[in-house]
C-alpha cells in the first residue's frame, strides 16, 4: 500500500513538473550583435509592439531608459548577457560591461547623469553601490542601474526586474558580486519579500 501511495505521489509530482515546463518561457542571449534587437527603439525589451510579445509575452516589466539604444562605435564589450525567464511570472536579467574612448565615454556618462533618480533607491537590503552610480531606477520590481569605473572609461549596466518581490533567475551566477549593489538580496525568502508577505496575513 505504501509503495503504491509513494508511486502515485511521484507520478503526480512528475506530471506537475511536466505541465510547468510546458508553460515556462526562457530566452538567453549573449551575442552582442543581437543587442539592438532587444534594446533598440523597437527592440523586444523596449516595446510590446513585437512578434515576441504576441508569441511569448517577452517584453519588459519596467521600461528601461538606462541601457543605451545603440552602442558607441568605440565600445569594447567585456560582457553581455540578457535573460528572460517566465516560470509563472516574468523575470529579466540584463548585464553589460564595456569600455570606450574618451569622447564616447563623456557622451554616454552625460546622458546617464541626466536621467532622474528616485530619492530612496536602496532596496532589497542594498546599502550602497561598489562603483560611482551614474543612473538608477528602483522599485518593488527591482533594479536598473549604471555604474562607472572612471579610471578605465568603463560603464557597467545591470537590470534585475521581477514580480512578487523575488526573482527566479540565479543572478549571482551571471553578475559578479562587485557589480551588484552592496547587500542586495532578491532571492526567494529575502527579508523584503518576507515583510511584504507578513503584511498580507
Amino acid at each position: 500500500m505504501f509503495i503504491v501511495a509513494a508511486a502515485v505521489v511521484v507520478g503526480v509530482a512528475a506530471a506537475v513538473v511536466f505541465l510547468i515546463s510546458l508553460f515556462t518561457e526562457k530566452n538567453v542571449v549573449t551575442d552582442i550583435r543581437e543587442y539592438e534587437k532587444y534594446f533598440g527603439p523597437q527592440g523586444i525589451h523596449q516595446s510590446k509592439n513585437t512578434d515576441a510579445w504576441e508569441k511569448t509575452r517577452e517584453s519588459y516589466l519596467v521600461l528601461n531608459y538606462i541601457f543605451p539604444e545603440k552602442l558607441p562605435e568605440s565600445a569594447d564589450v567585456e560582457a553581455f548577457y540578457y535573460e528572460y525567464y517566465n516560470p509563472w511570472d516574468p523575470c529579466y536579467l540584463c548585464y553589460m560591461v564595456y569600455s570606450c574612448d574618451e569622447e564616447d565615454y563623456k557622451a554616454e556618462t552625460e546622458r546617464l547623469r541626466q536621467i532622474s533618480m528616485p530619492k530612496d533607491y536602496l532596496i532589497y537590503g542594498s546599502t550602497g553601490f561598489p562603483y560611482p552610480l551614474l543612473a538608477v531606477d528602483s522599485s518593488s520590481y527591482g533594479y536598473i542601474y549604471a555604474m562607472t569605473d572612471e579610471d578605465q572609461n568603463k560603464i557597467i549596466y545591470v537590470e534585475l526586474t521581477f514580480c512578487n518581490y523575488f526573482t527566479d533567475i540565479h543572478y549571482e551566477r551571471v553578475i559578479p558580486r562587485e557589480h551588484l549593489p552592496i547587500g542586495f538580496d532578491a532571492k526567494s525568502g529575502n527579508p523584503y519579500r518576507e515583510e511584504y508577505l507578513s503584511q498580507l496575513k
